[in-house]
C-alpha cells in the first residue's frame, strides 16, 4: 500500500515538473517572438515580469535591453530632425541664387551657357535628392501601407522607363502582395533598375526575382554589368559615394535613398557581386500588423 502511495507521490511530482517544463519553454518561446518581432519593429513594448524565477530575470533583462534600445533611437531621430532642417535651411538659401545663375546665364547667351546650365540643373537636383533623403532619414514623410501586387508595380514602372533604355531587357519572375506604400517602394525599384541600366552594356540585361512566406517578401534584382569592386561593395549605400569606375553623372544619393525607403518598410537590403554582375537582395516582413 505504502508502495502504491509513494509511486503516486513521485508521478504527481514527475507530472508538476513536466508541465513546469512546458509552462517555462512557452514562456521562452513567447519572449523569443517578442523579441524578434519587436527587432523588426513590428512588435509593441515587452512586459516587465514581476515573477521571482530564473526566467523573470531573462524577461526583464530584455526589457531593459528595449528600453535602451528605445532612448538611443529617440535621440537618433531627434538628431535626424534637426540635421534635416538644418539641411531645408540651406537648401532654400541656395534655391534663390542658383535661380539667378540660371537666368544670368540664359540672358548672356555666352559659348558655355549650355555647360552652365548644365550645372546648375545638376547642382538643384543634387540639392532636392539631399532634402528628400534628409527629410525620410528624420520620418518627414507620411507612409501609407495598403496591399499591392509587386510585379503589377514594377513592370507598370518598366513601361514609363524603357524609352530612356530601349535596348535593355527586364525580367521580372515570382508575385508578391504585400502591405507597403506604394508610391515609396516603386520610386526604390526605379532607383534599382536606373542604377542596373546604368551599369550594363547597351544590351544588358537586369533580372528580378521575388518571393513570398507566410512572414517574409524576399526580392533579388541582378544585372550583367560586371559588378563591383569588393572594396565598393560595403559603401555602395553611402550618401556620394562613388566607386573609382563609375560616371560622374548623378548625385550619389539614389541608392541611400533606395535603402532608408527599404528600411522605412521595417526591411533590408544587401548588395553583392554575383555571377556576371551586381545583386541586391531585399527582405522585407509582410505581416499584417506592420501599420506605419
Amino acid at each position: 500500500m505504502v508502495g502504491y502511495i509513494l509511486s503516486g507521490i513521485l508521478l504527481l511530482i514527475l507530472a508538476a515538473l513536466a508541465c513546469r517544463r512546458i509552462w517555462e519553454t512557452r514562456r521562452l518561446k513567447r519572449l523569443s517572438e517578442n523579441m524578434e518581432d519587436y527587432l523588426m519593429g513590428i512588435g509593441g513594448n515587452l512586459p516587465l515580469s514581476l515573477r521571482e524565477d530564473t526566467i523573470a530575470q531573462v524577461e526583464n533583462a530584455a526589457t531593459e535591453m528595449q528600453n535602451r534600445i528605445d532612448v538611443a533611437e529617440e535621440r537618433f531621430r531627434q538628431e535626424a530632425r534637426r540635421t534635416s532642417a538644418l539641411t531645408a535651411d540651406i537648401s532654400h538659401q541656395l534655391k534663390t541664387p542658383l535661380a539667378s545663375l540660371r537666368l544670368y546665364c540664359e540672358m548672356d547667351s555666352s559659348a558655355h551657357c549650355d555647360q552652365q546650365i548644365a550645372q546648375i540643373e545638376r547642382m538643384e537636383t543634387l540639392i532636392s535628392s539631399l532634402l528628400r533623403l534628409e527629410k525620410l532619414c528624420a520620418d518627414g514623410y507620411e507612409f501609407t501601407f495598403e496591399e499591392h501586387n509587386i510585379r503589377q508595380m514594377i513592370l507598370k514602372d518598366w513601361e514609363q522607363m524603357r524609352s530612356l533604355w530601349p535596348e535593355k531587357t527586364l525580367t521580372v519572375e515570382g508575385e508578391a502582395v504585400i502591405r507597403c506604400d506604394e508610391k515609396w517602394l516603386s520610386e526604390a525599384f526605379r532607383n534599382l533598375i536606373k542604377n542596373a541600366c546604368e551599369h550594363t552594356a547597351e544590351n544588358g540585361h537586369i533580372r528580378i526575382f521575388m518571393e513570398q512566406t507566410d512572414r517574409f517578401f524576399y526580392c533579388t534584382l541582378e544585372d550583367d554589368g560586371g559588378g563591383a569592386d569588393p572594396k565598393d561593395l560595403p559603401h555602395l549605400f553611402d550618401r556620394f559615394y562613388r566607386a573609382k569606375n563609375q560616371s560622374s553623372k548623378g548625385a550619389g544619393l539614389g541608392l541611400a535613398i533606395v535603402k532608408e525607403i527599404i528600411y522605412r518598410h521595417h526591411g533590408q537590403i544587401l548588395a553583392q557581386n554575383a555571377k556576371k554582375g551586381l545583386k541586391f537582395t531585399i527582405s522585407i516582413p509582410v505581416l499584417d500588423m506592420i501599420n506605419k
